[in-house]
């Protein structure tokens, strides 16, 4: 079971899009470090929820990024974690029209929360069931692009995690969650989330899972509909839907190596992205 969770662990951190969170703590004292490369690339968009060339006569748009995950138990029911990454991303004009690039790099969004695990599987007959809350820093990107890092608003989030190991080989988690972000410039939609992960210890420290991830904005601008302009790019009411798997590869006890992919398989103002990533994860007691 450590290997299973441990594969659990690093395909929670290496989720290509979004920072996951776990409903399984490491030991007080322990936790873990993950650094993860995450490039993502597209050459169509979803204008409202109708998917189309990119602007910009089918434009390249690219982002690779640095993601440095950790978690830290401080007893046996509270951990720290945080997410923070440096991004670089870019935005090419399609064949036909003059050549173009944009690019746009910085500090990606920090997330640093806390988490409070309210039922351990280990010593009740459900799964395991823990909350999470977290405080947004705002990257130093700059916003109103297509190709923006990020929306440019500090704030917080809410969530609530559930999982269960089912004998020694799988395992099931699930996220819930709720974002508010303020921005003096901007009108950020607030968010809810979700993550949904199964996984399995195929044998000899591999592991697969299969990960589904919803980002949903509550309201919001729509391109093209007024008064939408490029400058209210963070405005936009942005739903994204991956879907995909990760591969993983426990290296020894402490050490694993995650390879994953997703795609967007639906969405709304937002680019219709295939998502590659690898993982490095080492954990620690």
């Amino acid at each position: 079971m450590m290997i299973l969770a441990a594969i659990a662990a690093i395909a929670v951190f290496s989720a290509p899009a979004f920072a996951g969170s776990s409903p399984w703590l490491p030991a007080p004292g322990g936790g873990s470090i993950t650094v993860s490369y995450v490039s993502q690339g597209a050459t169509e968009f979803y204008r409202s929820t109708v998917k189309g060339p990119t602007p910009g006569g089918g434009a390249n748009l690219s982002q690779q990024t640095v993601w440095v995950d950790g978690v830290y138990g401080l007893s046996d029911s509270v951990a720290l974690d945080f997410r923070v990454g440096e991004a670089r991303s870019s935005f090419i004009t399609g064949e036909g029209l003059p050549p173009s690039q944009q690019s746009i790099n910085g500090l990606q969004d920090i997330n640093v929360g806390v988490v409070w695990r309210a039922v351990d599987e280990v010593v009740s007959s459900g799964p395991s069931i823990a909350f999470r809350v977290a405080g947004i820093k705002a990257g130093n990107y700059d916003t109103g692009y297509i190709n923006s890092l990020g929306d440019g608003g500090n704030g917080m989030e809410l969530s609530a995690m559930v999982g269960k190991f089912i004998a020694d080989r799988f395992a099931v988690s699930s996220e819930l969650g709720y974002r508010y972000r303020d921005s003096s410039a901007h009108e950020i939609p607030s968010n809810v989330f979700a993550r949904f992960s199964a996984g399995v210890l195929v044998g000899g420290g591999v592991g697969v899972n299969l990960n589904y991830e919803i980002d949903n904005s509550l309201s919001g601008l729509e391109i093209g509909v007024p008064p939408f302009s490029p400058s209210r790019f963070p405005e936009l009411q942005e739903d994204i839907h991956l879907l995909g798997p990760t591969v993983s590869f426990s290296v020894s006890d402490q050490a694993s190596i995650a390879v994953s992919y997703a795609k967007v398989v639906q969405g709304r103002n937002t680019a219709a992205s295939n998502v590659f990533s690898v993982s490095f994860g080492y954990s620690f007691n």
